[in-house]
């Protein structure tokens, strides 16, 4: 099996967008869409059919495979509720873009700048969805979580008491390369990971997270894989 660092992962990601003609907005479309076929067949398989499925977003790029990943799940009839760490004028770029689209179908954001937001939702168990999307860091992840997300964070180990998780990319708090994470880090079930596996994924220190690993295809091309 092969497996990629971050930086090669960027790599393979820069020279699809630029040598094949991709955008960056359909690589991440195609994210979004593996993310909710893969929340769909944890929901078939737990016997969940009318499963209210929380999606938690950060303002990067794994935000915008949330973002994404809702507008799919609700096209598939089920009930989704998306949670922003942070305020959403932070988003930027390709995830921006989704954001607007996400809002035009008619999803809302709900904003939760601080972490004592995060506090009061925590103190409130019975508002967990059956499947809990982690959608707030991904493979940029420098030191630990701060701010919002680590309240987020705690959110979704709380609500996992009663629902599934499913992270996107990798568990947010974990070192992609490494395995390891130096602060909060998100306990889940399954990871749908882009492209390729993260090198971290399969190291002892993050097996304890990660779950069931799944590899989305976001067509980067075989040219560009044979060589890794």
């Amino acid at each position: 099996m092969k497996t990629v660092l971050a930086s090669e992962m960027r790599e393979l990601d820069r020279r699809t967008i630029a040598e094949f003609d991709v955008p960056g907005e359909v690589l991440m479309d195609r994210a979004g869409y593996g993310v909710a076929d893969v929340a769909r067949h944890m929901a078939r398989t737990s016997g969940l059919a009318d499963a209210l499925i929380q999606l938690f977003a950060g303002r990067g790029n794994n935000g915008g495979d949330a973002f994404v990943a809702a507008r799919y799940l609700k096209k598939m009839g089920f009930a989704v509720e998306v949670l922003f760490a942070g305020e959403a004028s932070a988003v930027t770029g390709d995830a921006l873009k989704h954001l607007l689209q996400m809002r035009s179908d008619g999803i809302a954001l709900r904003e939760l700048p601080t972490l004592e937001d995060w506090e009061m939702l925590r103190a409130t168990p019975q508002a967990a969805g059956d499947i809990l999307v982690d959608g707030l860091l991904g493979t940029g992840i420098a030191g630990p979580a701060r701010g919002p997300v680590v309240g987020a964070i705690q959110v979704i180990n709380a609500f996992s008491q009663r629902g599934l998780v499913l992270a996107i990319d990798v568990p947010s708090g974990l070192n992609s390369d490494t395995g390891c994470a130096d602060g909060a880090v998100v306990r889940a079930d399954v990871t749908a990971t882009m492209g390729m596996p993260k090198r971290g994924l399969v190291l002892p220190p993050a097996l304890a997270v990660v779950g069931n690993v799944e590899v989305i295809d976001i067509g980067i091309p075989d040219e560009l894989i044979a060589p890794v």
